[in-house]
């Protein structure tokens, strides 16, 4: 059954070595050259994410039955840089983007990357990646300098979202210095802690909270048509749902914060192929609000192209997660 995966990423060289060039490291940050170690020796990742690797991107879709990627900025995108240089950056990796799709337009689609730092630049980039080069969304990358995205300045990026009628990816992040030495530094090796604070648990809480900010902030209030993808299951929240309708007083929204996630929201497993948490989220979310996701390639799960056939779905709910979902949400059919 052909699908439609939402959370798969490129990168270009050049773009890549003028980031880490601007980007200021951290000493009590997460170190980042550790935790790519840590990425290498647990899923065989290299650098296969560089945009000019088409064969072996093409060879692993063919194999899981994906007709298209949906494809965003991975690590080390521009969007986490200030002032002009992050413009400059975001602008080229869309346009060099879209110059890829134009080879493979039934292969591929594009997820704008924003320079979220400078939110007026963000929404005059947003608007020219849709309208200019034809993406359907974009993938937001972690939380800006200031902080998460629930904050007044960037209001315009939201309501620019749903007056395109695309939605946004919220994607993890590596989680800023405070957080890194206050929750995740312990008595155990420095790639442990950089792992606990990324990909192993950390950076996913992180979007939790992030996007249980949006919601407090009155965010779908404002723009109820608005569409957010967020990965990895859902980010632990479908499993909190009840409880924070339950106990968490925000009488100042229309909506328990449940109805939100389940209007709002759709969910991916990012990879993450496993049946008790497909069945959660399916419960709390409903089968129309899933969509599929491989994060290739830093991971290429192996499953992919049957993991839907193990579940004991119909072929209508197999065909909805797959494809139909997707194809729906981007304005393919």
């Amino acid at each position: 059954m052909k699908s439609i995966t939402f959370e798969e990423h490129y990168v270009i060289d050049d773009i890549q070595k003028e980031t880490m060039s601007q980007a200021s490291a951290d000493p009590n940050g997460v170190p980042m050259k550790v935790m790519l170690e840590g990425l290498e020796k647990k899923s065989g990742f290299t650098d296969a994410d560089e945009i000019s690797h088409h064969d072996k991107r093409i060879k692993f879709m063919d194999e899981q039955n994906v007709q298209m990627q949906v494809l965003s900025y991975g690590n080390g995108a521009p969007s986490n840089l200030e002032g002009q240089k992050a413009i400059d950056l975001c602008k080229k990796a869309n346009d060099q983007l879209a110059d890829y799709i134009k080879q493979y337009p039934d292969r591929f689609v594009g997820f704008a990357t924003l320079p979220i730092n400078e939110p007026e630049a963000a929404v005059e980039e947003f608007k020219r990646c849709v309208n200019d080069l034809g993406f359907k969304g974009a993938l937001i990358m972690g939380r800006t300098k200031d902080g998460f995205l629930d904050q007044d300045q960037f209001d315009g990026i939201f309501a620019t979202a749903e007056e395109l009628n695309v939605p946004i990816y919220l994607h993890p992040a590596p989680v800023n210095s405070d957080v890194y030495q206050a929750y995740y530094k312990g008595n155990y090796p420095e790639i442990t802690a950089a792992t606990f604070a990324c990909f192993g648990y950390g950076w996913h809480i992180d979007v939790g909270i992030h996007a249980i900010h949006l919601v407090l902030s009155g965010i779908f209030d404002r723009y109820p048509n608005l569409n957010m993808i967020i990965g990895h299951w859902g980010e632990f929240i479908p499993f909190f749902l009840e409880r924070m309708d339950e106990t968490l007083f925000a009488d100042h929204l229309k909506h328990p914060v449940s109805y939100y996630f389940k209007n709002n929201f759709y969910m991916t497993p990012s990879g993450m192929l496993t049946k008790p948490q497909f069945d959660l989220v399916k419960k709390e979310m409903g089968i129309d609000r899933i969509l599929y996701a491989a994060d290739y390639p830093y991971i290429e799960p192996e499953r992919l192209g049957v993991f839907l056939d193990e579940l004991g779905l119909t072929d209508e709910e197999k065909e909805k997660v797959s494809y139909r979902n997707g194809a729906k949400l981007l304005g393919l059919e």
